[in-house]
């Protein structure tokens, strides 16, 4: 049997979810793994699903059926996607203020204000061109940065003023929104609420690993943990209660024999101070037992969760 590429899921719980009319079930093109859920979204190398019970999964299309290939170029699995990807999303900051736009991506960069021929600037782009709503982000992001309080348009330029012409450059990590005038700003992670920040920073550290250094980015990671994180913001949105992060999932599935061998998969959450991801592994056993110690001696740091067999 041949092995089966790399898969990647999130597990997202979310409570008062109802199975939708869109349901079917998928199969990896080994024919051994199957999962009963709902399209929620997709792009040109993953595709995110939703079971009955609330969790959610990011596979690699090119570890999917040849069936399920065919159904995501249907027009009926556009329409689910785009319908679920660009719906208005409603973000909470820490101090209440509510920022409407739409999560794309996550960002690391330098911002760069300064006062020059007696107007203020953000990197290339004069403050008082930005939209309204990007102006409160500046001006909450340099309360946050320099300590300063209730800082307005009128503070904002004073506090420039006494720079006396040199630039102040911050390093920002944070997350890229897409505003309803088409433009993307970024918003540091500082500003969001923990509620918020439990969803958005769930995917931070491995998308950090794969932009490296100047030369050394791995694009593919990056693209990956940037659509799990698009998606991941737009079910928490659609669903409103979602309380499980991004998890990592592998299927290895090439050593079934005779029947004696089951797979199962196997939900695997951090132990204290572990800072990785929960995982989804899938892995050969007789019994749970089993299949529960073969996921340990694979994932050391973890505790096992859910126990699911997917196949005889």
């Amino acid at each position: 049997m041949h092995a089966v590429s790399r898969l990647l899921a999130l597990a997202l719980v979310c409570s008062g979810f109802t199975v939708a009319a869109h349901a079917r079930i998928w199969t990896d093109k080994t024919g051994v793994y199957t999962i009963d859920a709902e399209l929620f979204a997709f792009n040109h190398e993953h595709v995110v699903v939703q079971r009955a019970d609330g969790e959610m999964g990011m596979f690699a299309i090119d570890a999917l059926s040849d069936a399920d290939k065919k159904y995501l170029q249907s027009e009926e699995a556009s329409q689910l996607s785009e319908a679920n990807l660009d719906q208005e999303q409603a973000w909470t900051m820490k101090d209440g203020y509510r920022l409407v736009g739409r999560i794309v991506d996550y960002a690391k960069m330098n911002v760069t204000v300064q006062r020059r021929r007696a107007k203020s600037w953000v990197n290339d782009r004069q403050y008082k061109s930005l939209p309204p709503v990007y102006q409160v982000i500046v001006r909450k992001s340099l309360e946050h940065l320099e300590g300063l309080q209730d800082v307005d348009d009128r503070k904002f330029d004073a506090w420039l003023v006494k720079q006396k012409g040199e630039p102040r450059v911050f390093d920002i990590e944070g997350v890229v929104i897409e505003l309803k005038d088409g433009n993307e700003y970024t918003v540091p992670f500082f500003l969001f609420s923990n509620e918020s920040l439990k969803i958005l920073k769930a995917g931070w550290d491995e998308w950090l690993a794969a932009h490296g250094d100047a030369g050394q980015e791995d694009y593919e990671a990056k693209n990956d943990e940037s659509f799990r994180l698009q998606s991941m913001a737009a079910a928490m949105q659609h669903q409103r209660a979602i309380n499980r992060e991004i998890a990592v999932a592998n299927l290895a599935m090439n050593s079934v024999t005779a029947g004696l061998t089951s797979f199962w998969e196997v939900t695997l959450y951090p132990n204290n101070g572990n800072m990785a991801a929960p995982t989804w592994v899938v892995v050969p056993g007789r019994n749970s037992q089993q299949a529960r110690f073969n996921a340990l001696q694979q994932y050391p740091g973890f505790t096992v969760g859910p126990i699911r067999k997917v196949s005889r």
